[in-house]
């Protein structure tokens, strides 16, 4: 039996696995462990369970994580986020559906400040989901808005999964990140679009609008909340941009910039240390998961598999569209049981070069392949995006990934209308003259 076969085996076993209630950490290790230990022998798979796990453990890369998720926390405690979802609010917030998509724009100026899908959806899960439940929002629709939003931090620069596909593929950060700008835009309007006719064909699900009127001065001084979180986006790109400090270190000095915002706004100590721990126990609770999907990845890089599929791929003679079809469905496939960081370590060396070859501009490459990772992180039976938001909101998994299923639909007909009119999210990048 070939490796690449067992890894297929194995991954179908670890679905069985956490579909029978095994905890995911330890459905993926067990795993892994038995996968490497078929493949390579015992005496490795005990080698890389020991020292491969430290490894991964205690890699720098992981610190801006949960980084960022602390200034996600601490944007919450010091009023930076709420301020944010406030502002959009009283501007959108009197249309049926308003706080849906106040959702969606405050998720889009957080990301500014976050860089990871996961900050926004621990964030709005604890503002904006009480805040629905009182508006009568129906539960499952408001659960899945909230989730699926998160997911424009991974385009709205600072962007971790950008930066580093970017660095790997040799691509300009700096032309990413802009084209990140255009593709979150878009990716925030077609959400909005999408819940107004939710609301059309379900009306249950949206309550009617709120009637109260709401001042033009009063919406004009919520303009002031946002100025915050804007200055925060400028240090955090403008520094990485100006060679004031390494992109990876870009959560360190955010967090020391919200930690100043907080004490010059004379908050409690109490309260940012809560928001501190906060984040790093919102991290811990994902952290194991996030290593044995790691230690998974090692598993998947043993057998071979994602070589050989990327392989197949770059041989099949078909037209260039079908071929990144191909390789969308495979990165859906990886990101349901691998994070982010590993796919693109894994894949990127040999998928980037051959659909660049036929003819896809390499920015948007970078935004459609680190976009569909994103979309498989709302797939079972992984979904890392959506155990991280269940966990934030104690809903039952299954309910979460019933709200995310037209967000999802409406997510992979996107990428494959970006990837046959590339145009749509090129538009500021060419204006900048960089595409």
């Amino acid at each position: 039996m070939s490796p690449a076969l067992i890894c297929i085996l194995v991954f179908l076993l670890m679905t069985c696995l956490i579909l029978i209630g095994i905890p995911l950490p330890i459905s993926m290790l067990s795993c892994a462990f038995l996968g490497i230990t078929i493949v390579s022998g015992f005496d490795l798979a005990v080698t890389q369970f020991t020292t491969s796990l430290f490894t991964l453990s205690h890699s720098y890369n992981f610190a801006v994580i949960p980084l960022f998720m602390v200034v996600g926390t601490l944007a919450s405690v010091s009023g930076m986020a709420e301020g944010t979802f406030v502002a959009a609010r009283k501007w959108v917030g009197r249309v049926r559906g308003g706080l849906l998509y106040s959702v969606v724009i405050a998720n889009m100026i957080f990301g500014a400040c976050s860089g990871m899908s996961s900050a926004g959806n621990i964030v709005f899960s604890k503002i904006a989901l009480p805040e629905l439940k009182k508006a009568n929002y129906d539960d499952t629709l408001s659960i899945g808005t909230i989730t699926c939003a998160g997911s424009l931090s991974v385009l709205i620069p600072p962007s971790v999964p950008i930066l580093s596909f970017s660095l790997l593929a040799g691509v300009s950060i700096g032309q990413a990140l802009v084209c990140g700008i255009s593709t979150g835009i878009l990716f925030a309007i077609l959400m909005i679009i999408l819940i107004a006719i939710i609301g059309v064909v379900r009306p249950k699900l949206i309550p009617a609008a709120d009637k109260t009127k709401v001042p033009i001065v009063e919406r004009l001084k919520t303009l002031t909340l946002l100025l915050p979180i804007l200055a925060l986006f400028a240090l955090i790109v403008g520094g990485s941009f100006a060679g004031w400090f390494p992109a990876t270190v870009g959560g360190a000095v955010a967090m020391v910039a919200i930690l100043i915002y907080c004490l010059a706004r004379r908050l409690p100590l109490k309260g940012i240390f809560q928001g501190i721990m906060e984040g790093t126990s919102a991290f811990a609770n994902v952290y194991l998961i996030i290593v044995a999907g790691q230690f998974f990845s090692r598993f998947v890089t043993i057998t071979g598999l994602a070589d050989a599929i990327s392989r197949a791929i770059a041989s099949v003679n078909m037209a260039p569209y079908l071929v990144f079809c191909l390789v969308f469905v495979f990165y859906l496939f990886c990101g349901c049981f691998m994070d982010c960081l590993s796919i693109i370590v894994i894949t990127v060396p040999v998928v980037f070069p051959v659909l660049t070859q036929l003819g896809f501009h390499e920015l948007v490459l970078v935004m459609l392949l680190v976009f569909a990772m994103e979309i498989a992180a709302l797939t079972p039976p992984v979904g890392l995006g959506v155990f991280y938001v269940a966990n934030a909101t104690k809903m039952p998994v299954s309910q979460v990934f019933r709200g995310v299923v037209p967000f999802f639909i409406m997510d992979v007909v996107l990428v494959l209308l970006v990837a046959a009119f590339p145009q749509i999210i090129l538009w500021l990048p060419r204006l900048m003259g960089y595409a």
